[in-house]
């Protein structure tokens, strides 16, 4: 099976997505795509390790969910002359590896592709109180809703540190949360009041969105633990709060390609050193 062929079947496996087709991210980012496909592996991004991973395990499709060159559509044309663009693409090119990003087509996905696999990697499929055969509105307070038996904070955390190899993970509000609800949320861009106004109305106790910006939710969780209130907010970032879709995804490409080509997961591991 040639790695077209794969990305073949990836495309008929998701929805269509309509008049998005034409300007969609998911594309091929790099490489040959008529070659025999020997492996496939999944990640998040593909930075130059998981790239050196992917292609030690024998793996030359490399399907990701984020970009590979530093901008939402990769444009190349501003990368021309980039030293670390120059040095990732000879990587690229010594590996044999050929990159095809699966976003938009996995979120469009029901249940959405990367929210699901998350909440099933995690164990909290039993718990989950959102409706994921609906679409989910990334604009939205929250992506998921779960209710958990009574769980400290410590222990999700935990959870999560073990799932992704983490060394650690950012907390904000009271270290001490018991936490009955939880949220995972999206992107929290300047604005976000609504997520505040969320986290009161449903009390949760928990909140896991994306990327943040201290001026707003981080403060409403700050405030809230060193007034006793029984919240906190984990931030994983925003790879690694969405890595797990990507891990899950083995399951259904396995399926895809019928069990007839090996394929891997490769963890990201810490976005971030601490210093």
């Amino acid at each position: 099976m040639t790695i077209q062929q794969v990305i073949d079947r990836i495309k008929v496996y998701h929805p269509s997505l309509g008049e998005r087709e034409s300007t969609t991210r998911d594309t091929v980012k790099f490489g040959d795509t008529g070659v025999e496909c020997t492996g496939i592996a999944t990640a998040i991004y593909p930075s130059p390790d998981i790239i050196r991973k992917a292609a030690e395990a024998g793996c030359n499709l490399l399907i990701v969910h984020e970009p590979s060159f530093y901008a939402d559509m990769d444009p190349l044309e501003p990368l021309e002359g980039n030293k670390v663009f120059q040095a990732k693409t000879e990587l690229l090119k010594q590996s044999g590896m050929v990159i095809f990003r699966d976003h938009d087509r996995i979120h469009a996905h029901l249940p959405d592709g990367i929210f699901s696999g998350v909440i099933e990697e995690l164990g909290w499929t039993p718990y989950l109180k959102t409706d994921f055969m609906k679409p989910i509105d990334l604009s939205g307070a929250f992506v998921a809703e779960v209710e958990l038996p009574s769980v400290p904070v410590s222990e999700i955390a935990a959870l999560w540190k073990e799932k992704l190899h983490l060394k650690s993970l950012r907390i904000i509000g009271n270290k001490d949360t018991v936490v009955r609800k939880a949220a995972l949320g999206a992107h929290l861009f300047p604005g976000s009041g609504k997520v505040i106004q969320a986290v009161e109305e449903n009390d949760i106790d928990l909140l896991i969105p994306l990327e943040m910006i201290d001026w707003e939710v981080p403060e409403y969780f700050k405030d809230a633990g060193q007034l006793g209130f029984n919240k906190a907010c984990l931030q994983p970032g925003h790879f690694n709060g969405e890595e797990l879709g990507m891990k899950y995804a083995v399951h259904w490409l396995k399926e895809l390609v019928e069990g007839t080509i090996p394929v891997i997961y490769c963890c990201n591991e810490d976005m971030y050193d601490l210093i």
